[in-house]
């Protein structure tokens, strides 16, 4: 399997070539083009039978996850699958070697079957940080592919170092986080800057350049009301 990414960091393409009988798994919705001989299977992500389905659904939906993951099989021949994620933005193909990565769940865009995705919630800090800050861990051996909005920017951590909740894409097992808010309530509610995210230890933190949040709040008193 060949993964790389182009046309970055603006709008970028994740190309994913497959020799015969090899696989590659992406988000619903992901997938831009595929070849004819390619074949694709759609896969919920939630538990076992009809009740653990349910419950994965129920969980998903509130979570604004994506419920289902689809994944392409090169049959009898090479093929390619091309993938992007739905805000302009880089990618960043990350070889996975039998290490852990914590993803921000909007973050992962695709990945070789052989890497292990579990969803993992980020605990209830977590969820005040960002309304939807829920985490997705990758382990296993293979390519995986991340999408930001902006440039993905890496940031060697070794102490301390705070970011903003929103900007977060990846990050390295060896960091711990916690969420804290930034001054006191007064500049948090007037000054646009809210809660922060601190990361201690060492290890490799991923950002994104620009806060599919903020850009939301921005953009959407914009847009024409929806018709029914």
């Amino acid at each position: 399997m060949e993964f790389q990414s182009n046309f970055g960091p603006a709008y970028a393409l994740a190309i994913c070539r497959l020799e015969p009988g090899e696989q590659v798994m992406a988000e619903s919705g992901a997938m831009v083009t595929q070849d004819a001989h390619v074949q694709m299977e759609t896969s919920a992500t939630g538990g076992k039978g009809v009740g653990g389905l349910l419950k994965g659904l129920g969980r998903k939906m509130f979570l604004g996850e994506s419920f289902f993951r689809n994944t392409f099989t090169a049959q009898g021949a090479p093929g390619e699958v091309t993938f992007a994620p739905n805000l302009p933005g880089d990618i960043m193909i990350y070889p996975m070697q039998g290490q852990d990565l914590i993803i921000q769940q909007t973050s992962y865009l695709a990945s070789a079957t052989t890497v292990e995705i579990e969803t993992k919630w980020g605990g209830f800090k977590s969820f005040f940080g960002e309304g939807k800050m829920f985490w997705i861990r990758a382990f296993g051996q293979g390519a995986l592919a991340l999408n930001a909005f902006g440039a993905i920017k890496t940031i060697e951590v070794d102490g301390s170092f705070i970011i903003d909740t929103g900007h977060i894409v990846a990050f390295e097992p060896t960091l711990d986080f916690k969420i804290k808010r930034v001054g006191s309530w007064f500049s948090t509610f007037f000054s646009s800057e809210g809660l922060v995210c601190r990361f201690e230890g060492k290890g490799k933190l991923f950002i994104q350049t620009r806060n599919p949040s903020e850009f939301g709040g921005l953009v959407g008193p914009k847009l024409p009301p929806r018709s029914n």
